[in-house]
């Protein structure tokens, strides 16, 4: 027999896990499920080593589907991308800080951003319908 107990949860709540050096991805961690996990990027600080990068490091998901919705906030580490964004970065798709913003990020010391995070267990699936809300424009944000 299978059970469904709702959840409400106020990313506002979410206490994030912080470190001297960059802290990967599972410490924004939220909640887990079968096939997924949410993660949520909340204000905080940043790395706060002397010689610490704060931009998060390129790198390919080689398990899961990543999907991040920018609720609100400045994004560091991305350039076209604001508020009510939707990015999909599917499983072994290298992806990271645009162009110039590891470097621009050196010396920031906090974040104030709100961010949801869905990583898939099992291969995304677009809809046709969704071709009317892509952003044309985000391409040219990688130059």
């Amino acid at each position: 027999m299978d059970f469904l107990y709702p959840f409400a949860f106020n990313i506002r709540d979410f206490e994030p896990i912080t470190g001297r050096i960059h802290q990967p991805p599972p410490v924004h961690q939220t909640f887990e499920a079968h096939n997924f996990v949410v993660c949520s990027f909340v204000p905080r600080l940043y790395d706060y080593h002397p010689d610490s990068i704060p931009a998060p490091y390129y790198h390919s998901n080689v398990n899961s589907d990543e999907v991040l919705f920018y609720v609100e906030g400045n994004f560091m580490s991305r350039k076209g991308v604001k508020e009510e964004s939707i990015t999909l970065h599917p499983l072994g798709i290298p992806h990271g800080p645009h162009p110039g913003k590891t470097e621009g990020s050196i010396g920031k010391r906090e974040t104030h951003e709100l961010a949801v995070m869905v990583d898939t267990f099992k291969p995304l699936k677009v809809v046709k319908r969704t071709g009317c809300l892509e952003d044309e424009h985000y391409m040219y944000s990688w130059s």
